[in-house]
């Protein structure tokens, strides 16, 4: 199945991914998993076929346990997206200043310039079954993807 945490998705953006990305002091940070697949957010299931017996199992994404920290590895944040709400909602554009409908941290966390290390963890479970009338449950963590985002502070100049 191949289960994996997924690519991270953020605004601000990595600063990996793109080097003249910066977010601003006081707006809150979005996260989902970018480039959606079955095996990053869902469901899916495979089949193991053996002699006289087929083995099922679905895996469906449970959570996304993401933490914040600081350049001195200080947390700043932790936050757990569950269930529906696990894959996050991708940025589309609108307001900066709303916070994530299903996932992220508040404008709260987001107080002072620097950079930040994003730390996203998927976790899954795995329900299975064999057609000779066995089922069971295995719980499957990922392993970890970091990014790194930066925060800058906007000033503004007002003339009269």
């Amino acid at each position: 199945m191949e289960l994996s945490t997924g690519e991270i998705g953020s605004t601000p953006p990595a600063s990996t991914n793109n080097q003249n990305a910066v977010g601003t002091i006081g707006l809150p940070i979005w996260l989902w998993i970018a480039n959606p697949a079955n095996n990053t957010t869902g469901p899916i299931t495979s089949q193991s076929p053996g002699i006289g017996l087929t083995v099922t199992a679905t895996g469906t994404l449970d959570r996304v346990e993401w933490t914040l920290s600081s350049a001195n590895g200080t947390t700043v944040g932790a936050i757990s997206c569950d269930g529906a709400n696990a894959p996050g909602t991708p940025y589309d554009g609108r307001n900066s200043a709303e916070p994530s409908p299903t996932c992220g941290f508040g404008a709260d966390l987001n107080s002072s310039p620097g950079t930040l290390t994003l730390t996203g963890t998927a976790h899954w479970v795995v329900e299975w079954q064999s057609t000779g009338g066995e089922r069971g449950q295995i719980l499957f963590t990922a392993e970890p993807k970091t990014t790194q985002i930066r925060i800058g502070e906007l000033q503004a100049l007002l003339r009269n």
